[in-house]
């Protein structure tokens, strides 16, 4: 019986964290106040996590293990040309991060206050979640190109990408000002996709005749 108290708590603790430290971010969030609302004594996240950055640090693993599972960049089909895998991330990329379901809300959520007010994991988190999809574009892009991943105007086209899709994330904003952005989203993300793709493609092929680093003369 004590196991099974034991795992309850622990259980409530991870519930709750998530979602407090989803709501107002790592520094904007005490231990009494998980505690309280977890019905756990105040000690309780000492004795099972080793402390709030342990909670928390549990909580964005298992957060992060779920976004890799749906990562756009692990799933594209082997032999992909680089225009067909960046196609396959835009495809994928866009309508996770529009339309967010399950553990992906709390994910998003908590990248939000990392970008804004970064933790002790804010390096870890980089190099599990953005540097692997960063690698993957700039390959890509430089395939395309027919040049090296360090050329300047890889770096630019991939965050050219990125902005356009990160434009369509969730935002209160939108949603309070904008009445009707999130129905237009939510009907027409596969198109919103495609055109960012194209886009994408259509300006990497300009660069790509061009033949400059549009580097400082």
């Amino acid at each position: 019986m004590r196991h099974a108290h034991d795992a309850e708590t622990r259980e409530r603790l991870l519930e709750v964290g998530t979602r407090l430290f989803g709501e107002r971010g790592y520094f904007h969030v005490t231990v009494r106040d998980i505690c309280r609302e977890a019905d756990a004594n105040v000690a309780a996240v000492n004795y099972y996590f080793g402390g709030k950055l342990g909670l928390y640090t549990e909580i964005v693993q298992a957060l992060v293990g779920s976004m890799r599972e749906a990562d756009p960049t692990t799933a594209a089909p082997a032999g992909s040309s680089a225009e067909e895998r960046i196609r396959h991330y835009v495809r994928t990329y866009v309508p996770r991060i529009a339309k967010p379901q399950g553990q992906a809300v709390w994910g998003q959520k908590l990248m939000g206050h990392e970008t804004h007010e970064p933790t002790p994991l804010a390096p870890w988190i980089a190099e599990q979640v953005i540097l692997p999809r960063v690698r993957y574009l700039s390959e890509a892009v430089a395939e395309l190109l027919g040049c090296a991943t360090d050329d300047p105007r890889v770096g630019r086209s991939v965050a050219s990408l990125q902005a356009q899709c990160l434009f369509y994330l969730p935002s209160r904003f939108r949603t309070t000002a904008l009445r009707g952005w999130d129905a237009r989203v939510e009907a027409e993300v596969d198109a919103i996709a495609e055109h960012i793709a194209e886009f994408t493609l259509a300006g990497i092929a300009r660069l790509a005749v061009g033949g400059h680093t549009g580097g400082a003369s």
